[in-house]
């Protein structure tokens, strides 16, 4: 048992299974309750398809009485670019989807407004050139043809292919509405069936109102950063977030239900950690295959490093993050997401380790990263790095 730093009173109990050889984790996931503001949490690695941490604890409530258990599930914002890039890359794989194609190919009437030449690995690498939809208004996230529409009606800011600017909110849209087209399946429906039921995890895009229940409260928004950026209102960031209703506190029904890729994909540190456990094993995790070999190469190509339009430092394969100084990872040839407030999801295929966090409180700090940093750099000193 330890003691909630947010309420010293109150007692946080921590579940699961750690390896001896990995107590460091164990002890860094501690000290996130005790010492940097964890609310609630789930942390997971796998090492060749085997689970070496599987730890959650704390409370899925703002008045920290419900507890946090094996089950749980919770937003995990733009991780959620991960696990749709996965499926993209499947539909890749299958033939399905060409890269290197012009994005009309499979969407016809995204060639409108200048983005008639748009290639599909530019909607990957967030080049694309449309953060921003057009005529965007609150609640319009909500409404999967309203964006879709919109989208493809949308002028470029500037040229398809040449000025790298993360999509925060537009990503999953764009690449999921491709997806889409090319399997009679919308995003939600492919992660269930091609993706979350082979893998046996819980993973999902649209909840479903028997998942309510099992669903951790998401908290601080308001005293994030990104709520400061939204505040600005002139920045890219805040004109891209003006689709979402001005109140989201991301625990909405609407939010919960609706399918919006870049950011609302609700699962565990579990899940995270098999996901990426398939992209550090070249595509198959115990005997489940979701890719080839030469799919998972492909996906990790780098496209641009650098700071994008938005002043971030950014390295950017086909729809996964690279390491950079901002991302902590084990090695250099890791490929992941993070997501605002903290979740992080990683695969090392020089290490076959796939690395997952969840957490349904965000950090306050400015870079929102104390709490993975102190997780994997506890993870680098069990693996002598």
């Amino acid at each position: 048992m330890v003691r909630s730093i947010n309420n010293p009173d109150h007692s946080i109990e921590i579940s699961g299974f750690c390896s001896p050889a990995f107590a460091a984790v164990k002890d860094a996931f501690y000290k996130n309750f005790t010492a940097r503001g964890e609310v609630g949490a789930s942390v997971s690695v796998t090492i060749r398809g085997e689970t070496v941490v599987d730890l959650w604890g704390g409370n899925t409530d703002a008045a920290q009485k419900e507890p946090w258990q094996k089950d749980t599930i919770c937003c995990v914002q733009s991780v959620s670019k991960e696990i749709t890039a996965l499926a993209f890359h499947m539909a890749v794989d299958r033939g399905l989807i060409d890269v290197d194609e012009l994005v009309t190919t499979y969407w016809p009437e995204f060639g409108q407004a200048g983005k008639e030449k748009t290639k599909v690995r530019w909607l990957l690498d967030h080049r694309c050139g449309i953060p921003i939809v057009a005529g965007a208004t609150p609640g319009m996230a909500y409404d999967w043809t309203r964006m879709t529409e919109g989208l493809a009606a949308t002028a470029p800011l500037w040229e398809p292919g040449t000025t790298p600017c993360y999509h925060s909110a537009n990503y999953g849209f764009i690449i999921g509405e491709v997806l889409r087209r090319v399997t009679n399946r919308s995003v939600g429906e492919f992660l269930r069936k091609e993706i979350a039921e082979p893998l046996g995890i819980d993973c999902v895009i649209g909840l479903r109102d028997e998942e309510d229940a099992r669903v951790a409260t998401f908290l601080d928004k308001e005293d994030h950063i990104s709520q400061a950026w939204i505040d600005e209102g002139t920045n890219i960031f805040a004109k891209s977030w003006k689709i979402f209703w001005d109140n989201e506190d991301f625990n909405s029904r609407e939010w919960r239900r609706a399918e919006i890729p870049s950011v609302n994909a609700h699962t565990n540190a579990r899940a995270l950690a098999r996901i990426c456990g398939v992209l550090a094993c070249g595509g198959a995790i115990d005997g489940v295959r979701l890719l080839s070999a030469a799919a998972v190469e492909r996906a990790a190509e780098v496209q641009w490093t650098g700071k994008d339009v938005q002043d971030r430092l950014l390295s950017l394969s086909l729809g996964f993050l690279m390491p950079t100084e901002n991302f902590p990872s084990t090695g250099p040839r890791t490929i992941g997401m993070m997501g605002a407030g903290g979740a992080t999801a990683f695969a090392d295929p020089d290490l076959h380790l796939g690395f997952g966090y969840s957490m349904n409180a965000m950090d306050p700090a400015q870079s929102g990263r104390q709490r993975p940093q102190a997780l994997v750099a506890a993870l680098n000193s069990c693996l002598g790095r």
